[in-house]
């Protein structure tokens, strides 16, 4: 008897045949039927019925079952124990961010997670001046937010993670949807609905906002809310390109982007911020080398 042969003996009786345990541990059903067997050998029990309906548990088999899963419980405990005594990337994180940034953080996090299972995340969803002062002010270790390269708060550290082009985002029936890049002049009586960033409202000032026929409409950090106004209201947005590849497909499929990188010098940055004088520690350097992997897998 081994740990292998309690997992399948579990695998059976959860799902009531050879066939499916065979496909989730991706192994022959012969493989799993043998294994039982030789469970029913060694034990002298019949554990499951079987019928051209599935197999089910006999009386003895539940009982065998039970114990079983308490042993992988067990097993696994004993892992989790051994893996945090070894695991010296453990710990607490608190993490600051843009709104469009949760998607990768969240897929970082998971990444993460599959090797170092004694991380723990705490994510805060904010715009980038409250990402500032949550980092500054010790309520985050770490802060994500997209800005220029200006203005930056010297008391923190800052350090470029990704380039990133701001783009024009209309509607995919809009009338400008033809264009591959704009000059500016072609953006009259528009109607803009912002993403509650400094970098995001600085460039639609400068470029789109000067025409008086161009208005705002909304300025939010709710994704969802700016989305829907571009898909079922025809406004327009101006986006980062990370930010729109960690849209979810449904909102990604009714959008297209034009550039404008022709009427703006401005370059525009993915940032993680730290405290100043402070080492970062390991669990932030996994983490950012963790998104940067996620990132460039969008590039």
């Amino acid at each position: 008897m081994n740990i292998t042969q309690l997992q399948y003996l579990v695998d059976v009786g959860e799902l009531g045949s050879f066939t499916e345990a065979a496909k989730k541990s991706r192994m022959t059903v012969p493989t799993i039927s043998i294994s039982i067997s030789q469970l029913e050998i060694e034990l002298d029990v019949v554990l499951f019925s079987r019928s051209r309906k599935g197999v089910v548990p006999t009386n003895e088999g539940k009982k065998v079952i039970q114990h079983a899963i308490s042993i992988l419980k067990s097993v696994d405990k004993m892992k989790d124990d051994i893996s945090f005594s070894k695991d010296i990337i453990h710990g607490n994180i608190v993490i600051a961010t843009i709104p469009g940034m949760v998607p990768k953080i969240i897929d970082t996090t998971l990444e993460l997670q599959k090797s170092y299972r004694h991380v723990n995340v705490q994510m805060l969803e904010v715009d980038s001046s409250v990402v500032v002062k949550q980092v500054k002010n010790g309520h985050a270790d770490i802060g994500f937010l997209s800005t220029t390269t200006n203005n930056h708060d010297p008391a923190l550290t800052w350090q470029s993670i990704v380039k990133d082009e701001a783009l024009l985002v209309v509607n995919k029936n809009s009338a400008l949807r033809f264009y591959k890049s704009i000059s500016g002049d072609e953006i009259k009586n528009e109607t803009f609905v912002l993403y509650n960033d400094p970098a995001i409202k600085m460039i639609a000032e400068n470029l789109f906002l000067r025409e008086e026929t161009n208005r705002v409409a909304l300025i939010s950090n709710n994704v969802e809310a700016l989305y829907r106004m571009v898909n079922k209201g025809n406004a327009i947005t101006i986006a980062t390109e990370y930010i729109i590849e960690s849209l979810p497909p449904r909102i990604r499929d009714e959008i297209i982007t034009i550039s404008i990188k022709e009427i703006t010098s401005i370059p525009n940055y993915l940032w993680r911020i730290t405290r100043k004088n402070e080492n970062s520690s390991a669990i932030i350097d996994k983490f950012t080398d963790q998104l940067l992997t996620q990132l460039l897998m969008i590039k």
